[in-house]
């Protein structure tokens, strides 16, 4: 569910990163809810993803329009804010009465709502039902923006790259470009992405893992996610030196595609040992893997909307709202 300023400009932003090609096929249905009736241009867009968005007339703060949209059913309601407005406080005050009457109708909804101004994350504190530990969460677009240009002062060339890797761009290199040029828009077609690795990496230190990713699968593993204890969330370890991977580790990759990243689950020693072409990397016919594989996707099916919601958590906040910061 996304609401708040809709208009076609921060719709068609949106779709364009949320439905991005290079995604993995997920089965999400995004739905739209305004006051206002589109325009015709608006309307031609959402037709053109008629089959997985919807746009409804009506008021988050009427009850019979939530029903009607099924928001208790939703994985999670994005409120935009809008970065051009004149009076950012009011902006606010409006976002957070939406975040109050969508708790109101249903407490365990998760939500994440834009901000202008970074002294109004407390009044959502005094809202009973927001909970940050079932990832409620809030994104200030001047706290994120002052964040990254102060970062780029320690770390030049920080807030580019940040950009680059959370938005969702696809590049083909062309011979009539400069090499250098081909390099560096390469690199901003990757995105980062998460898969389960292959019962080959069990076992291996991270150094070992992250070798093996980087010049057998040309994949770049930057962190996995370590399971706590029972009662504690499970926690996200980068770089972690020394570390054995346990078995159905979690990796968090940088690459160019969804599809690329799942050769690190097709992996297998046995049969891809002598393979050079990491294209040439696919789901292998290797008994004892299949076995294991057919237990671990029943485990990832049944836990698919509970990883989908992890995995917003750290990707979503960040590259959806940067979206909205990077045209600031």
């Amino acid at each position: 569910m996304v609401c708040g300023h809709i208009t076609y400009e921060s719709v068609s932003h949106f779709l364009k990163d949320f439905l991005h090609e290079d995604r993995e096929d997920v089965d999400v249905e995004v739905v739209f809810l305004h006051r206002a009736e589109p325009d015709l241009e608006f309307e031609g867009l959402l037709k053109r993803q008629h089959t997985r968005v919807k746009y409804f007339q009506g008021s988050l703060m009427n009850a019979m329009d939530l029903e009607r949209t099924k928001v208790h059913e939703a994985d999670a309601c994005l409120v935009l804010a809008n970065k051009y407005c004149q009076d950012p406080d009011a902006e606010d005050a409006a976002n957070i009465m939406r975040v109050i009457s969508i708790k109101n109708y249903s407490d365990d909804i998760r939500v994440i709502i834009q901000l202008m101004q970074y002294h109004n994350k407390a009044y959502l504190l005094n809202i009973p039902s927001w909970d940050w530990k079932r990832s409620d969460d809030v994104i200030c677009l001047a706290e994120l923006k002052l964040g990254f240009i102060a970062q780029s002062c320690l770390a030049p060339g920080f807030s580019t790259m940040m950009a680059n890797l959370f938005a969702m761009r696809s590049f083909k290199t062309s011979p009539d470009t400069l090499q250098w040029q081909n390099d560096y828009l390469q690199g901003t077609g990757c995105e980062m992405y998460t898969e389960t690795l292959s019962p080959t990496f069990t076992g291996m230190t991270f150094s070992q893992a992250s070798e093996l990713c980087f010049v057998k699968l040309k994949l770049l593993l930057l962190a996995i996610e370590v399971k706590a204890d029972e009662g504690t969330d499970n926690k996200i370890s980068i770089n972690p030196r020394g570390t054995k991977l346990p078995a159905n580790t979690v990796g968090f990759f940088i690459a160019q595609s969804a599809e690329e990243v799942k050769r690190a689950w097709f992996y297998c020693k046995a049969c891809h040992e002598d393979v050079k072409d990491e294209n040439l990397i696919k789901k292998c016919k290797c008994k004892n893997l299949a076995t294991f594989r057919k237990g671990v996707r029943a485990i990832q099916l049944v836990g698919r909307a509970s990883e989908f919601k992890k995995f917003t958590k750290i990707y979503q906040i960040f590259y959806f709202h940067f979206v909205q910061f990077k045209n600031f």
